[in-house]
């Protein structure tokens, strides 16, 4: 059975902050909302009464449950919460930037990284410097160019491809958004 996958709370947070508005079917927040209002967890017993125990699920930091959602409240504390893929292609159409989780290493747990493109005009990948330090005949340290590739590589591996895109989607909407 194939089954989405959400972004992390921490991310749709981010999103919404970032500008992400799009109607997402399950939503987060820090407290359990029916009908729009925050209820108690004295009330939680109301909904398994009306049979939604089902639609709520507690998550790290708060709750995700079967609502649809935008992010046009502002002062709510309701966040959408997309799938990893649809927020990969609003990233790449609105801000012309590519997250890419890929498995690099066979002999370990964690396998996975993220890479980011930047896509130029073109809708090709722009090339990136890479710097380096050399030492002088003086022993001084001076940077240098020493290559040239199209991505940025995560500085840490992951144990799943899902780990590594919502890592990705964090450092993007963190660092370009």
């Amino acid at each position: 059975m194939i089954t989405e996958n959400y972004v992390s709370f921490e991310t749709a947070k981010l999103l919404k902050e970032k500008g992400f508005n799009l109607w997402c079917y399950k939503c987060y927040g820090d407290a359990v909302y029916h009908k729009g209002m925050p209820i108690s967890f004295d009330e939680e017993c109301e909904l398994k009464d009306e049979g939604l125990e089902n639609e709520i699920e507690y998550v790290k930091g708060g709750y995700l449950y079967d609502f649809g959602c935008d992010n046009r409240k502002e002062d709510a504390k309701v966040y959408a919460a997309p799938t990893l893929q649809r927020t990969i292609k609003w990233i790449e159409e609105v801000h012309h930037i590519l997250v890419v989780a890929d498995y690099i290493y066979e002999c370990t747990s964690t396998s996975w990284v993220y890479k980011i493109y930047r896509l130029g005009e073109n809708g090709k990948p722009e090339r990136i410097e890479i710097t380096g330090v050399r030492y002088g005949i003086d022993g001084e340290p001076y940077v240098e160019t020493v290559g040239y590739r199209d991505y940025e590589l995560s500085h840490k591996d992951y144990a799943t491809r899902e780990e590594a895109e919502d890592e990705g989607i964090r450092y993007v909407l963190k660092k370009y958004v």
